[in-house]
């Protein structure tokens, strides 16, 4: 819409054909208001409704995501009993977005927070796997022992203290070493690949959706290319 007016005067009213054919394509309206030498465009990529979820992700892939979800509470719980409460307390928050998102519906399973989760479990899964690789060939225990103490045969009265460090290897799933061990080592198996999983799941989940956060075209172009970038007639009073 089109406003001008002065002072202690009466405003008109206009209707520009770019908008009324903006209104007759359902898409969010471009408006510029003007007052004297004023003029203040509003883009209407500030103005994005939300899109609704596909049917292909609350028919199909939502059955994935509660395999997810139970995926990432079997590695919280394996993180649990090897002792690593961080690791443990996310996955468990991993699962409390999944849940959150697939509940309702599917109803907060949006483009946003599915781009925003995949790239955190990407980024994880990525320093997950270099873990991985760190004891892939074996896991290395220390231990360290004092030997005793002895007092210098010079007699300087100082006393020396004896300390031995003992560094075993043991594969990576070693049945000798304990239950603690094993899980340990089969939440390290464990946690890029689930991981993985997760941010292929939001891969498919996004792509599902028909439009893109990123589509730039005329319409939805940023402020710069859009409505500063055009030039309309002033409003040269009623018409006859």
């Amino acid at each position: 819409f089109w406003l001008k007016g002065a002072p202690c005067l009466t405003h008109a009213f206009h209707i520009s054909p770019v908008l009324e054919h903006t209104f007759s394509t359902g898409l969010p309206p471009c408006i510029e208001v003007s007052s004297g030498n004023m003029l203040l465009a509003m883009n209407p990529g500030m103005m994005q409704q939300d899109t609704p979820v596909p049917d292909a992700v609350k028919n199909r892939h939502v059955y994935g995501w509660y395999c997810m979800i139970m995926l990432l509470i079997s590695v919280g719980c394996a993180e649990i009993v090897g002792g690593d409460a961080v690791a443990a307390f996310f996955f468990t928050f991993l699962a409390g977005i999944v849940i959150y998102m697939v509940s309702d519906g599917c109803k907060h399973m949006t483009m946003h927070c599915l781009l925003l989760f995949g790239i955190m479990v990407g980024f994880q899964a990525v320093f997950e796997f270099m873990a991985f690789l760190s004891v892939v060939n074996g896991r290395s225990t220390e231990t360290t022992t004092m030997q005793g103490a002895e007092f210098d045969k010079a007699g300087t009265g100082t006393e020396e203290v004896t300390y031995v460090t003992k560094i075993r290897v043991h594969p990576l799933f070693d049945k000798r070493m304990g239950l603690k061990y094993n899980v340990q080592s089969a939440a390290l198996v464990a946690s890029p690949l689930v991981l993985v999983l997760c941010a292929f799941l939001c891969y498919l989940s996004y792509n599902a959706y028909m439009s893109s956060l990123f589509e730039d075209d005329v319409e939805t172009g940023p402020l710069s290319g859009g409505l500063a970038g055009r030039s309309y007639g002033g409003y040269a009073g009623p018409q006859p």
